[in-house]
């Protein structure tokens, strides 16, 4: 079996990761890195240039960016059934909905944390008002984002809706509330969150 170690920051971005090694069920070691202090420094710089976490040793190999490490766990790990195989029906569904967290969604609701308005002709993720319009058709009637099981698309997405209600940039009404609220309830995630909260102390 390949050693998996995460990089990981409590309270962070890293919690996707976290969560989904928790879905994937396999061994892990968990490495902290301190944002304040650590992640400045050169000897982290060589995990990961970016200074960012979450990072995911791979026997020696690392992995960088949360939905790099979602799609490398759910293809290596695919008896988990955690994404559609690469033939399958489903797949580019899946692979949209699992990159729109970080590189859609996230920037549009940063946009509006930050009271500003990026010009939508400069903005590769649109606005905020198609961002929440193709998540309301994506979500609305259907318990998951693709078929009618998790994958790690509904953890990236999820988890960013949460903590974008958490936080009240998004209003915690349907079908984003009653979504969250059924990926909150897995086991995996509340493992996840235990695990945390015990790190953050």
């Amino acid at each position: 079996m390949t050693a998996l170690t995460l990089y990981f920051c409590p309270r962070t971005r890293g919690f996707h990761a976290l969560w989904m090694l928790e879905e994937i069920g396999e061994p892990y070691d968990l490495r902290l890195v301190n944002i304040r202090d650590d992640i400045q420094s050169e000897a982290y710089a060589a995990v990961n240039p970016m200074r960012k976490v979450p990072a995911l040793d791979v026997g020696g190999e690392l992995i960088t960016e949360s939905p790099a490490i979602c799609t490398w766990l759910a293809d290596r790990f695919a008896d988990k059934g955690l994404a559609p195989a690469v033939d399958a029906p489903g797949r580019g569904s899946y692979l949209r909905w699992l990159f729109f967290a970080g590189s859609v969604i996230e920037p549009a609701f940063i946009d509006k944390a930050m009271s500003r308005e990026t010009p939508r002709q400069m903005a590769g993720w649109g606005d905020l008002a198609a961002v929440k319009a193709s998540l309301i058709e994506a979500l609305d009637g259907k318990e998951y984002l693709v078929g009618d099981r998790f994958t790690a698309a509904d953890l990236m997405v999820g988890s960013t809706l949460n903590f974008m209600m958490n936080f009240n940039l998004l209003e915690r009404v349907d079908p984003f509330a009653a979504y969250v609220g059924r990926l909150v309830e897995r086991p995996a995630y509340k493992r996840a969150m235990a695990r945390e909260s015990e790190l953050a102390g």
